[in-house]
Parts: C-alpha cells; structure tokens; sequence
C-alpha cells in the first residue's frame, strides 16, 4: 500500500505543478515568459504545449487501471518520473537551465526504462502508449532546452548560423523517433514528433523559411514512417 500510496501522490504533484507553471507565476514567472524571453529558433508554438493535457490524461488512466498491478520496479519508476518531473519545473523557474537539462536526461532515461518494462506488443492506454506520448514529448523537450540554454548563455553555434543548427537538432529528433519506430515499434512516439515540428513550424512561420520547409519536411518523412515500417525481426506477437 505505500508504494501506491506514492505514485498517487507523486502523481498529484506532479501534475499540479506541471500545469500552474503555465498558468501562475512560480517564483514571479510563468514557464511560457522565460521560454519567450529568447529568440529561440528550435521552439514550438506555445499553443503545443497542450499535449500536457492528453499526457497526464493518460498516465491518469493509467495509475487507475495499474494502481494494484504494477512491478516494484515500475512503481519505483513511477515515483521517481513525477518527482523528476517536479524539480525540472522548480529548477527551471529558478532560471537553473544547466541543472535543469540535467534533470530533463535523467527523466528521459527513467522514462525509457519505464517504456522498457512493456513488450513490443503492447498498444494498450493501460500499458506502454503513456509513456511513449510522455518518453517522445520529453525526448523533444530535452533538445529543445538544449537549444534554449545554449542561446541564453551567447553559444555562438561554432560560427554556424542559428537556423542552421535549428535544421540540425530537427534531423536528429527526426532519426530518434525512426530509431524508436522501427526497433520498438511505435507509431505514438513519432506522431509526437510530427505535432512538435508542426509546432515549430508554426512557431517560424515565413520568418525562418529553412526552419519551417525543414520541419514540414521532417513531418512527411516521419509519416512516411509511421505508414510504411512494419516491424524489426525482434517483433514477437
């Protein structure tokens, strides 16, 4: 019972504070304001941000239908994604970006132990689609704050122009979510991708036209993708 009693808990946190740091001021700032304080190419629209919603819907549904079924390692798992996921925010709205892309790694790599612990097979809201929504959106926030903390420190992209290293960070989510199709075959996970770059694009505009025909172009290729990778020869029904 406490370790039920945990994820529930955690849960709750987690969810609050992931949705006030939109809409209230943590620490005098929304998370919204310090992501639109730099122009940062390799963005989305802040409108993307709404897969919050669909994601802790899902993890929701998924801690009901799990509360009594999960591993030790899938509830320790649990516990430590949503308070992983707490202190990025509060790192982040104490502007501690370098700590928080730290924290946003190790949230990634518990999430995909997590994702691990299903089997290939599974396509069930109880099961592994949680936490390929949340692994992919997370994967894409990670590259994003990479591109956010590097422009608010001044890097000066090598001498490579800033769209330039936008199209670059795109091609590699890109090869990350085909990796991810084809050798745990998800289509959730790329789909992710395709609503993040439709973002971006979005976010652009004709502003930054290589960054955009770059996206849109990402979005076909990941759809293509999706339509026409079957299954890797580890697939077992």
């Amino acid at each position: 019972m406490p370790r039920f009693l945990l994820m529930t808990i955690s849960y709750i946190v987690s969810l609050i504070l992931t949705f006030s740091s939109f809409f209230m001021k943590l620490n005098g700032q929304s998370s919204l304001e310090i992501s639109n304080r730099f122009s940062v190419v390799f963005a989305p629209v802040d409108g993307s941000h709404l897969i919050w919603i669909v994601i802790y819907l899902f993890i929701g549904y998924w801690l009901v239908m799990n509360i009594k079924k999960t591993s030790m390692k899938q509830s320790a798992l649990f516990s430590c994604i949503n308070i992983l996921q707490a202190l990025m925010i509060y790192v982040w709205h104490h502007e501690l970006f370098i700590v928080s892309l730290g924290i946003t790694l190790l949230l990634v790599l518990y999430l995909f132990m997590l994702y691990n612990t299903y089997p290939l097979h599974d396509k069930s809201l109880s099961g592994r689609i949680p936490f390929a929504i949340y692994l992919a959106w997370m994967t894409f926030i990670f590259i994003t704050n990479i591109s956010f903390t590097l422009t608010a420190y001044g890097w000066n992209g090598f001498g490579l122009s800033t769209p330039l290293w936008a199209v670059i960070l795109l091609t590699l989510g890109g090869v990350i979510a085909l990796h991810i199709r084809f050798h745990h075959f998800d289509i959730m996970y790329p789909s992710v991708f395709i609503w993040a770059y439709i973002g971006i694009a979005l976010h652009n505009g004709f502003d930054e036209l290589l960054v955009t025909t770059a996206a849109l172009f990402l979005c076909g290729v990941l759809f293509v993708g999706i339509l026409f990778i079957k299954k890797n020869p580890a697939y077992q029904k």
